[in-house]
This record gives structure tokens, C-alpha cells and sequence, in this order.
């Protein structure tokens, strides 16, 4: 089930309790937490001069980014560091969906087919997976003002997404995973530019993550462990001692790229990362959670069974998931694009064998 539990519910809330959205639109229960503004920066004192310099910096961050998005493609060609790390900085949150829509190339593909999200809203796919999206609806962030109406705005937004999708790649279908990616990308972009930013997510990001057998999700599990195992070894032999396999907790965080395991600014952080970066950023973040979780040896004797472990990795405590200290542990990890290569090669060779192995004992059993 990869509806929105309680991590987002938890940014969620009761909304009966106070009915007053946060700054993400989610309503939490809590006074909500805005930017700095100028009536802050008004307020006198040395509470004002803050808010006036975070103000500031904001503004003065938001200038940089348009004058990127205003030289895009020389940006990308010949500036990328400074590009990435801006990205790893955050993204401002009043340019954050421009940039992710030029930085996955959606902006390329809706300028060379400004029709295609018409010609897939035409082919409907069939009635089983129209039923499968209509179930999962009601499940996306139902206490964010976007999604908290049945049968609202968003959730007739989210719908028309899914089918346009599903009923393109009949080959691929839907996927409960799609549902909360689609549903993130509506919470800060237009329905067409969530459509084309979607397609890039599915197609070149995940590409192969949804199709039947999720093996490209049990080879990117495999790798995980290799590189743990290379990394923070005393985690990888816990881990294998109480029998905690990767597709017991990572399909959760690497099909719903942490929708549902973080909290919402740390999310959008390591979103920022992913869509300049891609998927190094979900392996990183991944391995510096197992070792804020289990690099210890007093942590590690706390969860002495499988079901304790387990329930550490489904449920992150929130002394890992602070984004000011989760994305400098991930980013600061010694792994360079070869060791992710080395990896993949070895895993993708090794998965390979097994699956061509499981085959040839079906063929025998099968002849006799």
C-alpha cells in the first residue's frame, strides 16, 4: 500500500483541530510556520532585523535562479557545479517547481510535444486499472487543501495524470508507487507541467520501476547492501544477522523516492538534489538513514530481533531525518559515480545469473 501514512498525516494532522493550512498547504494542527515576509521584517527589534536578512538572502537566491532559468541551456552546458550546488543548498520554494520541470528536461519535451498530454488523455486504459487509480485517490495527502476534498479539484487533477499515463504504457500499466509521485509534483506545479515533469520522472528517472517484477528495484536493493557493506560494515552484519532483506524496507523508500518516510522539508530537499542529480542522491540518503539508525554499537543493541530492526527502518526516528543534518551525512559520503558503476555492474551481473539459474531449474522441472 503506498498511500500517504502517518509521516505526512503526521505533517497532516487533525485538521478539525486547527483548520489554518501550514507553508506547504498541509493542515497540522499546529500554527503553521511561514516564510519570513515583510510585516516580519517590520516587527522591530532584533526579531525584525532576522526576519529582514532571511529575507533577503531569499530574495537575493530567487534572483540567481531566474537568471539561470533565463540562460538555461548555457547553464547546464557550462555551469553545472555551480548549478548542483545550488540544488544542494534548496531551491527557493517560490522557484522550486520551474526548476525542477528545466532541470528533469520537462520543459524540452513540452516544447517538442505541446500536444502529448491531450493524446494520452485519449487512450484510457483498461477498466481494471481505471478501478486500481480510483481506489488509490482518496489515499494521496488527504489532509493537504490541495487533496483534502473527495472527488475535489486535486483528486480529479491526480486522476486525469495517472490515466493519461497508464493509458499510454499499456506495457507498464499503474503502479500504487506512481500515485504519491504524481500527487507530490500537483502540490507545486500546474496539472500540464506535472503531467510533463511526470513523464520524465517515470521514463528517464525511474525507468523500468514499475514494470511487472520490480527488478530494477531488486537490483538498486542489492547495491544498497554492497555498498553498505563496503561503507559501514558493522551495519551491513546487522542487518544480515537478524535477516533484514533490502525489499523489506527500501521498495518503500526508493519507489516513492521518500514520499512517505520524511518529513516535507527534508523531502523537498532531497528532491532538489535528485532532479539535478538523479538517483545516487535516494542511494546516499538510504545509507546515511541505516547509519544514523544502526552506526552505533548502543543502537544496534537496542534492536535485537528482526521485527525491532524492521520497525526502526518503516517507522525513521526524527533524530535522522532533520534535513540539516540528513543531507550533509548523505552528501558528504565517500562514493564516487565509478563506485556506483563498479556496483551496478557486479549486482546487475549477479542478478543475471540467479534469475537465468531459477529458469533453468523451471526448464528441468518442467521436462521431467
Amino acid at each position: 500500500d503506498f498511500s500517504l501514512p502517518p509521516h505526512a498525516a503526521g505533517l497532516a494532522g487533525a485538521a478539525a483541530a486547527e483548520p489554518v493550512p501550514d507553508r506547504y498547504g498541509f493542515y497540522t494542527g499546529a500554527p503553521s510556520t511561514p516564510l519570513p515576509d515583510s510585516s516580519a521584517a517590520a516587527g522591530g527589534g532584533g526579531g525584525g532585523k532576522r526576519h529582514h536578512d532571511a529575507l533577503r538572502i531569499i530574495r537575493r537566491r530567487e534572483k540567481k535562479w531566474l537568471a539561470m532559468f533565463n540562460n538555461w541551456d548555457r547553464v547546464v552546458a557550462k555551469e553545472f557545479p555551480r548549478l548542483r550546488e545550488r540544488c544542494r543548498k534548496g531551491i527557493p520554494d517560490s522557484v522550486r517547481a520551474r526548476a525542477w520541470y528545466y532541470l528533469c528536461g520537462a520543459c524540452f519535451m513540452q516544447r517538442d510535444q505541446p500536444d502529448l498530454y491531450q493524446r494520452c488523455l485519449a487512450k484510457q486504459p483498461n477498466e481494471k486499472v481505471l478501478d486500481e487509480i480510483d481506489k488509490d485517490l482518496s489515499r494521496q495527502f488527504p489532509h493537504h487543501e490541495l487533496f483534502v476534498q473527495d472527488q475535489g479539484h486535486g483528486q480529479q487533477a491526480l486522476r486525469r495524470l495517472l490515466q493519461a499515463y497508464s493509458g499510454c504504457h499499456p506495457e507498464v500499466g499503474y503502479c500504487q508507487a506512481m500515485a504519491p509521485l504524481a500527487g507530490a509534483l500537483l502540490l507545486h506545479m500546474p496539472e500540464l507541467d506535472a503531467f510533463y515533469t511526470m513523464v520524465s520522472l517515470f521514463d528517464t528517472y525511474m525507468r523500468d520501476y514499475f514494470r511487472p517484477g520490480l527488478e530494477a528495484v531488486q537490483v538498486d536493493g542489492q547495491i544498497l547492501y554492497g555498498l553498505l557493506k563496503r561503507m559501514y560494515p558493522d551495519v551491513y552484519r546487522h542487518l544480515v544477522k537478524y535477516k533484514v532483506e533490502p525489499l523489506h524496507f527500501m521498495v518503500d523508500w526508493f519507489m516513492c523516492l521518500y514520499v512517505r518516510n520524511l518529513p516535507w522539508p527534508t523531502l523537498l530537499r532531497v528532491w532538489d538534489v535528485y532532479f539535478c542529480e538523479g538517483v545516487k542522491i535516494i542511494f546516499r540518503v538510504a545509507i546515511a538513514l541505516l547509519n544514523g539508525i544502526l552506526g552505533s554499537s548502543q543502537q544496534r543493541r537496542h534492536l535485537k530481533s528482526f521485527e525491532d530492526t524492521l520497525d526502526c527502518l518503516r517507522n525513521l526516528p526524527a533524530s535522522v531525518t532533520e534535513a540539516s543534518s540528513l543531507l550533509p551525512a548523505a552528501l558528504l559520503l565517500e562514493l564516487s559515480a565509478k563506485d556506483f558503476e563498479q556496483e551496478h555492474t557486479k549486482q546487475l551481473k549477479k542478478f543475471n545469473q540467479r534469475k537465468q539459474g531459477r529458469h533453468q531449474m523451471q526448464e528441468a522441472a518442467a521436462a521431467v
